[in-house]
């Protein structure tokens, strides 16, 4: 009895598991390419550990940091500070003599490039490998594992600081890199010559490790978007458990006449799709003048079905001596809900408000229509500056979309145990 009971436990606990890898796999999956670079992104074989989680580039891109920039700020944040030297170290095969060269690309479009004139750009050879030597084993980052080492410094010689000093090192066509200091952001091959380009070659361990969630944050302005989409929750939700919990109520503990006729009538609303109100409801906004407002953002989502619907279901709930007791002392239907019904519906509210909040950050298509400017666009709306037509840059759009989900986890967090309840009681499933 006691095997037979193990084993089925043991079952269990396996398949849950599993299930739970299964149930979280697209998560990490987006967290892992949120810190994957462009090569990475466009593999055709799936990258699940990417070289920004690998822990041997935080330590060098760490000791990099501080080299151009002193101090532990350096080498976590990194920098370029007048005055400072940066060395890599590329080891390669198969160089046949050729020339290495590493040079500082220039922006397209940019006249003058301040970073190109300071720096001072030497490359020597350290020590030469057996002509032909060294395999191809991918990129690994440890230096000197046969072949021939390669040094590049970079020296500041102005007076200027730099944030970041991306580099290009320009290798003979067949050469193969077979280790380099820091992992590289890319390998491209040209006509006459191999590049391996490096975003920065001196970002700091944190500066390294959250790379696309800095440009995904400066690439548009994404504080905005996030407050616009704050803002807009917060106040959807506030409101529209204000309109529920009255209508609730009142269909669950005022008598009236045809109260059963308007309850269905409201749930008939939820077979209503949300595209067929698309234009009517532009339509009225434009009318008002609302357009690329809050009020279009917000006003149109106050009153919902689904939030009378689970608030009426969890106030029946209650018990009706209550509210026998209170009317005997003289309390009224609004001293009831307040005093009576809202603090025993706490789980269900925090249920509606979950709803609503994840409904209203989560908003696409309404947000898209009715906002044309910057100031008014929600983070949903924002994630679509990574798609451009030559491509989608994956890595900062994945680390935008991962900033923007986690109040939604937050929250979660909190609000769980009365979320499970509230759902429990409410009648859902």
């Amino acid at each position: 009895m006691n095997f037979r009971w193990s084993v089925g436990r043991t079952i269990i606990y396996l398949v849950l598991t599993v299930g739970a890898a299964l149930m979280i796999f697209p998560f990490y999956w987006m967290v892992a390419t949120s810190f994957q670079n462009r090569q990475e992104t466009a593999s055709s074989t799936p990258v699940l550990i990417p070289e920004q989680m690998r822990l041997r580039n935080w330590v060098a891109s760490f000791q990099l940091g501080r080299q151009g920039r002193p101090g532990l700020l350096g080498g976590l944040l990194g920098g370029f500070r007048p005055g400072r030297s940066v060395s890599l170290d590329l080891t390669l095969a198969n160089t046949s003599g050729g020339e290495v060269e590493a040079i500082i690309p220039k922006p397209l479009g940019v006249l003058s490039f301040p970073l190109g004139d300071d720096t001072l750009i030497e490359t020597r050879l350290v020590s030469e490998g057996p002509e032909g030597g060294g395999r191809d084993r991918g990129t690994p980052t440890n230096p000197g594992e046969g072949g021939s080492l390669y040094r590049v410094t970079l020296t500041n010689q102005g007076e200027s600081a730099y944030s970041r000093i991306p580099l290009e090192v320009r290798i003979p066509k067949g050469a193969t890199l077979l280790s380099s200091t820091l992992a590289p952001d890319g390998l491209r091959s040209s006509r006459r010559f191999n590049r391996v380009e490096y975003a920065d070659i001196a970002p700091g361990a944190v500066g390294y490790l959250f790379r696309n969630y800095v440009a995904a944050w400066q690439a548009a302005p994404f504080g905005r978007y996030f407050f616009n989409s704050a803002f807009t929750a917060i106040v959807q939700v506030l409101a529209g458990l204000t309109v529920a919990s009255l209508a609730a109520f009142a269909l669950a503990r005022i008598p009236f006449w045809g109260r059963e006729v308007v309850f269905v009538l409201i749930l008939g609303t939820l077979m209503v799709p949300g595209e067929v109100l698309l234009i009517p409801n532009f339509v009225v906004l434009a009318r008002l003048s609302w357009i690329n407002t809050y009020f279009a953002l917000i006003v149109p989502f106050i009153a919902s079905a689904f939030g009378i619907f689970l608030l009426r279901q969890f106030f029946l709930t209650l018990p009706q001596e209550l509210f026998d007791a209170a009317r005997i002392d003289g309390a009224g239907w609004l001293t009831q809900l307040w005093q009576i019904a809202i603090p025993l519906a706490l789980p269900g509210l925090l249920t509606y408000a979950l709803f609503a909040f994840l409904g209203s950050w989560n908003a696409l298509l309404w947000p898209l229509i009715v906002t044309n400017s910057d100031d008014m666009r929600t983070i949903q709306v924002g994630l679509r500056f990574f798609v451009e037509e030559t491509g989608t840059d994956f890595g900062p759009m994945m680390a935008a979309s991962t900033m923007a989900i986690l109040p939604i986890i937050i929250g979660f967090f909190f609000v769980q145990k009365q979320f499970i309840q509230g759902i429990a009681r409410s009648g859902l499933k």
